[in-house]
């Protein structure tokens, strides 16, 4: 698959939570909140992640592996509307993130019933993920358990 994202650094820096604070304050100038966010300030991503029986995804990540991809199913809020098919590569430092819409039937679809209709998908990385499904064993989680995590809202440049 051709790749169509550009290269990006993605730094991430443990702070406490006063420096949290502060910075959020400071931000607030400059920039306006997520607007996928609640009251609350946050937002719940769900993810189901593909990575095959030996867990290569993972371990290639706890190892520190500088050329590695993962491929994952998002969606926020429970808001099934938007759901989103996610490969993120890896190389060195650097960083992309490729996407594709999905349907809810499609979703579901990946999920219980992976197959050649996927090669009939318009998106490449859906294509891709049933090439890497059937070559690299990929499958998602065997509970079907989704990984939750409510995180602090990312911050969105305001248009001048």
């Amino acid at each position: 698959m051709e790749l169509t994202g550009s290269y990006r650094h993605e730094l991430k820096y443990q702070i406490s939570p006063a420096d949290h604070h502060a910075l959020r304050q400071r931000l607030r100038t400059v920039m306006k909140c997520d607007p996928h966010t609640g009251a609350d300030g946050f937002y719940t991503i769900r993810s189901v992640y593909f990575d095959n029986y030996k867990d290569k995804a993972l371990r290639e990540k706890v190892n520190g592996v500088q050329k590695r991809e993962k491929f994952r199913i998002r969606y926020y809020n429970d808001d099934f509307s938007f759901i989103t098919l996610e490969k993120k590569i890896k190389h060195n430092d650097l960083c992309m993130k490729i996407d594709a819409p999905l349907t809810v039937e499609e979703y579901r679809r990946i999920l219980r019933e992976p197959g050649p209709w996927m090669l009939e998908h318009p998106d490449g990385l859906v294509r891709e993920l049933y090439c890497k499904m059937k070559t690299q064993q990929l499958r998602p989680p065997a509970c079907w358990c989704l990984m939750c995590g409510n995180r602090t809202s990312t911050m969105q440049e305001m248009s001048a």
